[in-house]
Protein backbone atom coordinates (compact mmCIF):
# COMPACT_ATOMS: atom_id res chain seq x y z
CA UNK A 1 0.00 0.00 0.00
CA UNK A 2 0.83 3.81 -0.53
CA UNK A 3 2.04 6.01 1.91
CA UNK A 4 -0.14 9.09 2.59
CA UNK A 5 1.51 12.74 3.44
CA UNK A 6 0.82 15.59 3.32
CA UNK A 7 2.21 18.01 1.01
CA UNK A 8 3.65 21.38 1.69
CA UNK A 9 5.32 24.60 0.38
CA UNK A 10 9.21 24.16 0.51
CA UNK A 11 9.52 28.36 1.36
CA UNK A 12 6.27 27.89 3.73
CA UNK A 13 8.44 25.16 5.78
CA UNK A 14 11.38 27.47 5.54
CA UNK A 15 9.67 30.28 7.26
CA UNK A 16 8.22 28.19 9.76
CA UNK A 17 11.81 26.56 10.77
CA UNK A 18 13.18 30.22 10.67
CA UNK A 19 10.73 31.49 13.10
CA UNK A 20 10.13 28.31 15.53
CA UNK A 21 12.12 29.31 18.63
CA UNK A 22 10.91 26.34 20.55
CA UNK A 23 13.53 23.31 19.27
CA UNK A 24 15.24 22.31 16.75
CA UNK A 25 13.26 21.44 13.45
CA UNK A 26 14.67 20.46 9.98
CA UNK A 27 13.49 20.19 5.68
CA UNK A 28 14.74 16.52 5.21
CA UNK A 29 14.76 15.87 1.87
CA UNK A 30 16.39 12.54 1.90
CA UNK A 31 13.04 10.86 3.08
CA UNK A 32 10.56 12.02 1.15
CA UNK A 33 8.09 8.71 0.28
CA UNK A 34 8.23 7.34 -2.88
CA UNK A 35 4.87 8.37 -3.67
CA UNK A 36 5.48 9.15 -6.97
CA UNK A 37 7.51 6.80 -10.09
CA UNK A 38 9.05 7.74 -13.33
CA UNK A 39 9.23 10.81 -14.95
CA UNK A 40 7.41 12.59 -12.14
CA UNK A 41 10.01 11.98 -9.53
CA UNK A 42 11.86 15.11 -10.49
CA UNK A 43 8.76 17.33 -9.62
CA UNK A 44 8.68 15.53 -6.40
CA UNK A 45 11.59 17.18 -4.80
CA UNK A 46 9.90 20.55 -4.77
CA UNK A 47 7.87 19.02 -2.43
CA UNK A 48 9.21 17.83 1.77
CA UNK A 49 7.66 17.01 4.51
CA UNK A 50 8.54 18.75 8.12
CA UNK A 51 10.48 16.50 10.50
CA UNK A 52 10.89 18.20 13.80
CA UNK A 53 13.85 16.47 15.48
CA UNK A 54 12.28 16.09 19.14
CA UNK A 55 13.46 17.06 22.31
CA UNK A 56 12.25 17.38 25.77
CA UNK A 57 11.54 20.99 25.57
CA UNK A 58 9.37 20.53 22.47
CA UNK A 59 8.12 17.42 23.58
CA UNK A 60 6.28 19.55 26.35
CA UNK A 61 5.52 22.64 25.33
CA UNK A 62 4.35 21.67 21.45
CA UNK A 63 2.70 19.08 19.48
CA UNK A 64 3.27 18.97 15.68
CA UNK A 65 0.14 18.84 13.65
CA UNK A 66 0.42 15.72 11.54
CA UNK A 67 -1.92 17.74 8.60
CA UNK A 68 -0.84 21.59 8.77
CA UNK A 69 2.80 21.98 10.55
CA UNK A 70 0.70 24.14 13.17
CA UNK A 71 1.51 23.72 16.58
CA UNK A 72 -1.54 22.33 18.30
CA UNK A 73 -1.59 24.47 21.14
CA UNK A 74 -1.21 27.74 19.52
CA UNK A 75 -4.76 26.87 17.44
CA UNK A 76 -7.93 29.10 18.99
CA UNK A 77 -10.00 27.16 21.19
CA UNK A 78 -13.71 27.95 19.93
CA UNK A 79 -14.16 29.50 23.50
CA UNK A 80 -11.52 31.95 22.79
CA UNK A 81 -13.91 34.52 20.91
CA UNK A 82 -16.18 34.58 24.13
CA UNK A 83 -13.58 34.33 26.82
CA UNK A 84 -12.36 37.86 25.27
CA UNK A 85 -15.40 39.44 24.62
CA UNK A 86 -16.41 38.44 28.20
CA UNK A 87 -13.20 40.00 29.44
CA UNK A 88 -13.41 43.37 27.16
CA UNK A 89 -13.28 46.54 28.64
CA UNK A 90 -17.22 48.16 28.11
CA UNK A 91 -17.54 50.97 25.93
CA UNK A 92 -19.12 53.70 28.07
CA UNK A 93 -20.29 56.37 26.01
CA UNK A 94 -19.07 60.00 27.95
CA UNK A 95 -21.58 62.58 29.08
CA UNK A 96 -22.85 65.32 27.38
CA UNK A 97 -21.16 68.53 27.29
CA UNK A 98 -22.38 71.50 28.94
CA UNK A 99 -24.52 71.44 32.04
CA UNK A 100 -27.78 69.38 32.97
CA UNK A 101 -30.02 69.53 35.62
CA UNK A 102 -31.65 66.21 36.31
CA UNK A 103 -35.79 65.24 38.45
CA UNK A 104 -35.84 61.87 39.24
CA UNK A 105 -38.42 59.82 40.71
CA UNK A 106 -38.01 56.50 41.83
CA UNK A 107 -40.69 53.94 42.16
CA UNK A 108 -40.66 50.42 43.93
CA UNK A 109 -43.36 48.35 43.08
CA UNK A 110 -43.74 45.66 45.43
CA UNK A 111 -46.68 43.93 47.69
CA UNK A 112 -44.62 43.41 50.72
CA UNK A 113 -42.89 46.79 50.02
CA UNK A 114 -45.52 48.23 50.12
CA UNK A 115 -47.30 46.61 53.21
CA UNK A 116 -44.42 47.41 55.41
CA UNK A 117 -43.21 43.62 55.75
CA UNK A 118 -39.97 44.17 55.30
CA UNK A 119 -38.24 44.87 58.90
CA UNK A 120 -35.03 46.78 56.55
CA UNK A 121 -37.50 48.57 54.80
CA UNK A 122 -37.28 48.62 51.18
CA UNK A 123 -33.49 48.33 50.08
CA UNK A 124 -33.93 48.63 45.98
CA UNK A 125 -35.00 52.51 45.80
CA UNK A 126 -32.05 53.69 47.84
CA UNK A 127 -29.81 51.35 46.10
CA UNK A 128 -31.24 53.28 43.08
CA UNK A 129 -30.80 56.71 44.46
CA UNK A 130 -26.79 56.00 45.86
CA UNK A 131 -25.87 54.86 42.40
CA UNK A 132 -27.40 57.61 40.41
CA UNK A 133 -25.38 59.87 42.90
CA UNK A 134 -21.84 57.71 42.64
CA UNK A 135 -22.22 57.85 38.96
CA UNK A 136 -22.65 62.07 38.86
CA UNK A 137 -20.46 62.31 40.91
CA UNK A 138 -17.45 60.49 39.10
CA UNK A 139 -18.77 62.09 35.98
CA UNK A 140 -18.52 65.42 37.05
CA UNK A 141 -15.09 64.15 38.59
CA UNK A 142 -13.72 63.19 35.07
CA UNK A 143 -15.28 65.63 33.16
CA UNK A 144 -14.56 69.32 32.79
CA UNK A 145 -16.78 70.52 29.93
CA UNK A 146 -19.66 68.87 31.67
CA UNK A 147 -21.59 69.38 35.19
CA UNK A 148 -24.52 67.28 36.53
CA UNK A 149 -26.72 68.51 38.75
CA UNK A 150 -29.15 66.36 40.48
CA UNK A 151 -31.70 68.78 41.97
CA UNK A 152 -34.81 66.40 43.42
CA UNK A 153 -35.19 62.95 44.12
CA UNK A 154 -38.27 61.58 44.87
CA UNK A 155 -38.81 57.68 46.18
CA UNK A 156 -42.43 55.94 46.18
CA UNK A 157 -43.96 52.57 46.98
CA UNK A 158 -47.08 50.89 45.35
CA UNK A 159 -48.46 47.58 44.84
CA UNK A 160 -48.39 45.36 42.24
CA UNK A 161 -51.19 46.76 40.45
CA UNK A 162 -51.32 48.41 37.26
CA UNK A 163 -53.46 51.36 38.23
CA UNK A 164 -50.95 52.71 41.05
CA UNK A 165 -48.25 52.24 38.87
CA UNK A 166 -49.50 53.97 36.17
CA UNK A 167 -51.02 56.75 38.27
CA UNK A 168 -47.24 57.54 39.76
CA UNK A 169 -45.57 57.40 36.49
CA UNK A 170 -48.14 59.79 34.78
CA UNK A 171 -48.34 62.25 37.61
CA UNK A 172 -44.29 62.60 37.89
CA UNK A 173 -44.19 62.79 34.23
CA UNK A 174 -46.47 65.67 34.00
CA UNK A 175 -49.07 64.04 31.69
CA UNK A 176 -52.01 63.47 34.42
CA UNK A 177 -51.67 67.35 35.43
CA UNK A 178 -51.35 68.51 31.57
CA UNK A 179 -54.88 65.79 30.76
CA UNK A 180 -56.23 67.55 34.54
CA UNK A 181 -55.97 70.91 33.00
CA UNK A 182 -57.22 70.00 29.59
CA UNK A 183 -60.47 68.71 30.77
CA UNK A 184 -60.88 71.79 33.57
CA UNK A 185 -60.40 68.98 36.20
CA UNK A 186 -59.99 70.43 39.54
CA UNK A 187 -61.12 73.71 38.34
CA UNK A 188 -58.12 74.06 36.42
CA UNK A 189 -58.06 76.40 33.02
CA UNK A 190 -57.42 74.63 29.66
CA UNK A 191 -54.69 77.11 29.20
CA UNK A 192 -53.25 76.22 32.66
CA UNK A 193 -49.61 74.39 32.85
CA UNK A 194 -49.20 71.37 34.34
CA UNK A 195 -49.02 71.74 38.23
CA UNK A 196 -46.15 69.79 38.69
CA UNK A 197 -42.67 69.90 36.79
CA UNK A 198 -42.11 66.82 34.70
CA UNK A 199 -39.17 64.53 35.87
CA UNK A 200 -36.64 64.02 33.63
CA UNK A 201 -35.66 60.60 34.70
CA UNK A 202 -38.38 58.02 36.31
CA UNK A 203 -37.03 54.44 37.44
CA UNK A 204 -39.30 51.56 38.35
CA UNK A 205 -37.97 48.93 40.71
CA UNK A 206 -39.30 45.34 40.72
CA UNK A 207 -42.29 43.16 38.95
CA UNK A 208 -40.51 42.49 35.68
CA UNK A 209 -39.93 38.71 36.14
CA UNK A 210 -42.34 36.32 35.55
CA UNK A 211 -44.31 36.07 38.81
CA UNK A 212 -47.73 36.01 37.97
CA UNK A 213 -47.66 39.44 40.48
CA UNK A 214 -44.81 40.74 38.47
CA UNK A 215 -46.78 43.20 36.11
CA UNK A 216 -44.45 46.22 35.90
CA UNK A 217 -43.61 46.38 32.47
CA UNK A 218 -47.20 46.27 31.32
CA UNK A 219 -48.16 48.84 33.28
CA UNK A 220 -45.53 50.83 31.64
CA UNK A 221 -45.73 50.16 27.94
CA UNK A 222 -49.65 51.04 28.61
CA UNK A 223 -48.93 54.52 29.40
CA UNK A 224 -45.60 55.14 26.87
CA UNK A 225 -45.62 57.34 23.93
CA UNK A 226 -42.49 55.90 22.33
CA UNK A 227 -40.77 52.69 23.34
CA UNK A 228 -36.94 51.83 23.24
CA UNK A 229 -36.49 48.73 22.63
CA UNK A 230 -32.50 49.37 22.36
CA UNK A 231 -32.11 50.66 25.89
CA UNK A 232 -32.77 47.60 27.78
CA UNK A 233 -31.68 45.22 24.93
CA UNK A 234 -28.27 46.74 25.94
CA UNK A 235 -28.63 46.20 29.28
CA UNK A 236 -29.71 42.36 29.04
CA UNK A 237 -26.38 42.27 26.82
CA UNK A 238 -24.34 43.55 29.01
CA UNK A 239 -25.62 41.89 32.24
CA UNK A 240 -26.42 38.57 30.65
CA UNK A 241 -22.35 38.20 30.63
CA UNK A 242 -22.02 38.71 34.21
CA UNK A 243 -25.54 36.91 35.35
CA UNK A 244 -27.09 34.32 32.67
CA UNK A 245 -30.23 35.37 34.81
CA UNK A 246 -30.41 38.89 33.94
CA UNK A 247 -31.70 37.72 30.70
CA UNK A 248 -35.20 36.82 31.74
CA UNK A 249 -36.16 40.44 32.92
CA UNK A 250 -39.34 41.58 31.01
CA UNK A 251 -37.97 45.25 31.77
CA UNK A 252 -39.40 48.09 29.16
CA UNK A 253 -38.35 51.64 28.88
CA UNK A 254 -39.32 54.85 26.69
CA UNK A 255 -40.78 57.85 26.75
CA UNK A 256 -43.74 59.16 28.61
CA UNK A 257 -44.45 62.91 27.53
CA UNK A 258 -40.92 64.07 28.13
CA UNK A 259 -39.75 61.89 30.77
CA UNK A 260 -37.91 58.68 30.55
CA UNK A 261 -38.81 55.50 31.97
CA UNK A 262 -36.83 52.71 32.28
CA UNK A 263 -38.08 49.46 35.13
CA UNK A 264 -35.00 48.12 37.22
CA UNK A 265 -35.08 44.51 39.03
CA UNK A 266 -36.53 44.74 42.28
CA UNK A 267 -32.92 42.91 43.80
CA UNK A 268 -30.90 46.35 44.74
CA UNK A 269 -27.83 44.47 43.53
CA UNK A 270 -29.54 43.83 39.98
CA UNK A 271 -30.99 47.11 40.18
CA UNK A 272 -28.02 49.25 40.94
CA UNK A 273 -26.40 46.93 38.09
CA UNK A 274 -28.62 48.47 35.39
CA UNK A 275 -28.28 51.85 36.59
CA UNK A 276 -25.13 52.09 36.29
CA UNK A 277 -25.33 50.41 31.99
CA UNK A 278 -28.14 52.82 31.15
CA UNK A 279 -27.38 56.11 33.20
CA UNK A 280 -25.01 57.38 30.60
CA UNK A 281 -27.04 56.73 27.83
CA UNK A 282 -30.18 58.41 29.22
CA UNK A 283 -28.06 61.29 29.83
CA UNK A 284 -27.70 61.69 26.19
CA UNK A 285 -32.22 60.73 25.50
CA UNK A 286 -32.76 63.94 28.56
CA UNK A 287 -30.31 65.82 26.15
CA UNK A 288 -32.26 64.75 23.40
CA UNK A 289 -35.60 65.04 24.54
CA UNK A 290 -34.96 68.87 25.65
CA UNK A 291 -33.91 69.73 21.58
CA UNK A 292 -30.27 69.45 22.40
CA UNK A 293 -30.37 71.98 25.14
Amino acid sequence: SKHLHAKHDKELLATRVLNDGGGAASLDTAHVPDVLSGSTQNAQKAETICVREPTQQTQQDSLLSDVCCQDVDTTASPTDGIAQSLNAPRQIPRPPKGNLQLRVGILTVSDRAAANAYESGDLSGPAVERTVVGIVDRMNASFTDQTIVVTYVEKQIVADEILDIQEVILHWSGKAAAADAKKGVNGGDISDPPATTPFDLIFTTGGTGFAPRDITPEATLSILDRECHGLMSWASAELTARQPLATLSRAAAGVCGQTLVANLPGNPSGAAQVVDVLFPLLLHAVRDLRGGR
